[in-house]
């Protein structure tokens, strides 16, 4: 019975040092929390598609865009939420309907939160060979970023890069913003046509 018990105390300390040894592996990612992780659709609950007056109901809090007292009319509009820990911005577009209407509708949000992690543990940080690994079967366009260099020039970047992941329907996609090679923010939102 003793060595019943001794074989079983150092089973289990053995199956507790390889979960040790799994938790701090290299190149395993850690799976983030639904409500931190960013897909095409948007991060957690917050959806591409949701309105302003739906959002609002789901956080409990009142959103205060950036341009709502702007004279004129607004077409599109912004704002920061604290959202599962994170900072997020939204990004709004007037809704479009027949009859007139002052609802805005999310069509695009981003973080530079390192709480958000894609499906694939893909988060800030992290490099562009991990995003071309993860997502080697979507479509992806990539490049330096234009910086403005005066009021009529513009130059590609040396140190601002960014990659588009569309899917197969080409309507939404998942934004890497990297800075010195390293992924500064993430934007899920809809693909904008040409």
């Amino acid at each position: 019975m003793k060595n019943v018990l001794l074989i079983l105390l150092a089973a289990l300390v053995f199956t507790g040092c390889k979960q040790g040894d799994k938790e701090k592996s290299p190149g395993i990612k850690e799976k983030p929390d639904a409500e931190n992780t960013i897909t095409k659709d948007g991060i957690g609950n917050l959806k591409i598609g949701m309105t302003k007056t739906d959002l609002e109901k789901m956080l409990k809090a009142t959103l205060s865009m950036k341009h709502a007292k702007d004279t004129g009319e607004i077409w599109m509009d912004t704002a920061t939420v604290q959202y599962a820990g994170m900072e997020v911005e939204l990004y709004f577009q007037k809704l479009y309907s027949e009859e007139p209407s002052t609802e805005m509708e999310l069509f695009g949000l981003s973080t530079k939160s390192p709480l958000c992690k894609t499906t694939a543990g893909i988060g800030v940080g992290d490099d562009r060979n991990a995003v071309l690994t993860a997502y080697e079967e979507n479509p992806i366009t990539m490049g330096p970023e234009s910086v403005m260099v005066n009021d009529t020039t513009w130059t590609l970047s040396k140190t601002n890069y960014s990659i588009h992941v569309s899917d197969d329907k080409w309507d939404k996609q998942i934004s890497f913003y990297l800075i010195n090679k390293k992924i500064a923010s993430m934007e899920a939102g809809l693909q904008m046509g040409e």
